[in-house]
């Protein structure tokens, strides 16, 4: 996650799933407390960071004629959207956790993952194990965790200790998460070297047979902006509960082939 990306579509998609799967429909289900690790990428081994692109421009949804049928499906949180960027122009992770677009008491760390210049693997592996354990230690209280890299989970090609590694999460750093029981949400950015359902049914096999987890792990492909999915990683005691609020997700102004697609499972 970084500041440029604030208030797009696709924040605006991810704080809906995020507020659905921490609340619900507020009909006498348990509410989950939320925490957040933004898994902010800063690169001293170039000279500018972070790269100029069009990523984060996507904002078209505050405004005439798309407000309306995005508008209709959050009010609240698409006025605080809107507020946060139209009309404070504050396009910032601190004015995210400001808007209080997520629910009250939601636990957030936002320092950055730092990649220095001319150091040793060692030096870089140790940073990243303190800056993980400091976010463990922030979003200690969480039942549902939400990770939120730039590219989503590991690649092959990119080690923890190069210089884009702090734009993904690997499997290794969520392993804590999981011991400690809370569920887990990771974004991960959809490539379009095959079938964005191919890609959802590899991951989800992958991730079910690292974790060796009983219940099932299911994703929700958000189709605003670039292509991207959410992991749903669930304690035991969550699976029933997240795997229904999903549901009502889709099944809401939010589903039906519009802005989230149906829930993706890994076959049993």
């Amino acid at each position: 996650m970084q500041d440029r990306y604030a208030g797009d579509v696709g924040d605006f998609g991810k704080y809906a799933l995020l507020n659905q799967l921490c609340i619900g429909d507020g009909c006498g289900q348990p509410e989950l407390s939320l925490g957040v690790l933004w898994y902010v990428p800063w690169c001293r081994c170039t000279d500018a960071e972070p790269e100029p692109s069009n990523d984060g421009k996507h904002i078209g949804y505050l405004q005439p004629p798309k407000c309306r049928k995005f508008r209709q499906c959050a009010p609240d949180l698409w006025d605080k959207m809107r507020q946060m960027v139209v009309v404070d122009g504050d396009r910032s992770i601190s004015a995210v956790e400001r808007s209080r677009a997520l629910p009250a008491g939601t636990k957030y760390y936002s320092e950055p993952l730092f990649c220095e210049r001319h150091e040793s693997q060692a030096t870089k592996k140790e940073r990243r194990r303190t800056w993980l354990k400091a976010g463990r230690d922030a979003v200690k209280s969480a039942d549902l965790v939400f990770v939120d890299p730039d590219n989503g989970f590991q690649s092959e090609e990119v080690k923890p200790h190069h210089k884009k590694g702090p734009k993904y999460v690997y499997y290794c750093d969520l392993d804590a998460h999981v011991k400690a029981g809370q569920s887990l949400v990771v974004y991960h950015h959809l490539g379009r070297y095959k079938p964005h359902d191919a890609q959802i049914k590899h991951m989800l096999d992958t991730l079910s047979e690292h974790f060796a987890l009983e219940q099932r792990v299911f994703a929700l492909r958000y189709r605003r902006g670039t292509g991207r999915a959410y992991f749903v990683l669930p304690n035991p005691r969550h699976s029933k509960l997240l795997a229904d609020r999903a549901q009502q997700l889709i099944n809401s102004c939010w589903g039906k082939g519009v802005h989230f697609d149906q829930c993706l499972y890994r076959p049993i």
